[in-house]
């Protein structure tokens, strides 16, 4: 009786983690699927294209507002490599729960570099390197100076980074951003400098990248407090605020994929039904037909 109780409790828990894997899948699949589904609308409004990805990726009916106008834009061409870069805010709520964000987006990226390195799904390995005015204390690091690789989206022409504005702060104070440089990788040790940004009123300009010099560089205007969009439009009245751009119909949309999890649970039950009654019923349900049957004779 013991080892039985011991092989129920092992099947329960092993059921549990099977469970979990179908959700975690139902859920990356649900994600996949809003995203890839209407890839030409969210990657023709640069908007869209942050809220539904806040959306996505919390997937916890989170949703977001958005600075109805980059805080800093540029297009930069060269003969070979292009590349636009945009700085928006934005706000990441959930019921009456709120915090300040800052989104870095890169779009129409073209890299010629015969010494450029690739991933393993053959997209460049482009990373953010992120210069404070001042130090930030983020785990056990304490550092001005933040290296991030930056999150592709459906390809390897756009990249994107969110940042909870609330950790950029030193001693209670918000932090500014002073150099923000993008970089490719040109083998696993060294990187090359694509585009480099830099606030004015904190640094001079060094250092040099792909493009000329007749390229606005300055991000003096994606300051802490033009960021701070939640202090521009409160939570409870966003929808009629002027300085955001709010799509209200995104969160439901993605909740209206929800199914899936009906949908691979479901096969999971199907499947597992079956299972279980030959493990742990089959011989007794023979039994009971075998003794009814004797006791009928």
């Amino acid at each position: 009786m013991y080892h039985k109780w011991i092989w129920a409790i092992f099947y329960i828990m092993l059921i549990s983690t099977i469970t979990y894997i179908v959700a975690s899948f139902s859920e990356a699949a649900k994600t996949n699927d809003f995203l890839s589904e209407r890839e030409d609308v969210f990657m023709s409004d640069n908007r869209t294209l942050i809220q539904a990805t806040v959306i996505a990726n919390n997937h916890n009916s989170t949703d977001a507002y958005v600075s109805s106008e980059p805080l800093y834009q540029e297009t930069f061409d060269h003969e070979y490599f292009h590349v636009q870069v945009s700085i928006y805010s934005l706000v990441e709520f959930k019921d009456d729960r709120a915090h300040k964000s800052v989104a870095i987006l890169l779009k129409d990226i073209e890299i010629t570099d015969s010494n450029a390195v690739y991933d393993d799904n053959d997209y460049h390995m482009i990373k953010a390197s992120l210069t404070f005015n001042k130090n930030l204390s983020l785990g056990e690091s304490n550092t001005n100076v933040f290296i991030e690789p930056m999150t592709t989206l459906y390809d390897d022409t756009a990249r994107l980074m969110i940042i909870n504005q609330d950790l950029l702060t030193s001693n209670g104070e918000p932090v500014e951003f002073e150099v923000i440089k993008f970089t490719y990788a040109i083998d696993l040790e060294f990187d090359e400098t694509l585009v480099m940004l830099y606030n004015k009123d904190l640094t001079a300009q060094y250092g040099s990248d792909k493009f000329d010099e007749s390229f606005n560089r300055d991000i003096s205007n994606a300051s802490s407090r033009n960021l701070n969009l939640l202090e521009q439009c409160e939570l409870n009245n966003f929808k009629t605020c002027n300085s955001i751009y709010y799509n209200e119909t995104l969160l439901n949309e993605f909740l209206s994929y929800n199914y899936y999890y009906l949908r691979y649970i479901g096969i999971e039950v199907l499947i597992l039904i079956p299972i279980t009654y030959f493990l742990f019923f089959h011989k007794y349900v023979r039994k009971m037909i075998k003794d009814k049957k004797q006791s009928n004779n």
